[in-house]
């Protein structure tokens, strides 16, 4: 699973470069960043930047091509700010083609 953290509006940046990279979708949700250097103070308000998380599930032989894909078209040098890195996914349920697709392999 690749997951990508991009600045808040950039999804549709990300989700594009990770589809010419291969990916077929992938899953966006909204979060906040917390923990960063001490939080800009704003009239006593604390500001959180918002950040986008995206999570697309591909397999292992396409992971370095989306990966690269985003970090080249979203990556830290441009606006959507983007991170990513990619974790294992060992067992799934509920993905039937990807499933069926390895049971025929």
């Amino acid at each position: 699973m690749i997951v990508a953290i991009a600045n808040y509006g950039y999804n549709t940046q990300v989700m594009k470069a990770a589809e010419e990279g291969g990916a077929t979708g992938g899953t966006v949700l909204h979060g906040k960043g917390v923990g960063m250097k001490r939080a800009e103070q704003f009239l006593g308000v604390s500001l959180v930047s918002e950040k986008e998380v995206i999570f697309i599930v591909a397999k292992a032989e396409q992971k370095n091509a989306i990966m690269t894909a985003i970090m080249e078209k979203a990556g830290l040098t441009s606006k959507a700010g983007t991170i990513v890195f990619s974790l294992p996914v060992t067992s799934t349920a509920g993905l039937r083609i990807l499933e069926n697709e390895e049971e025929n392999s």
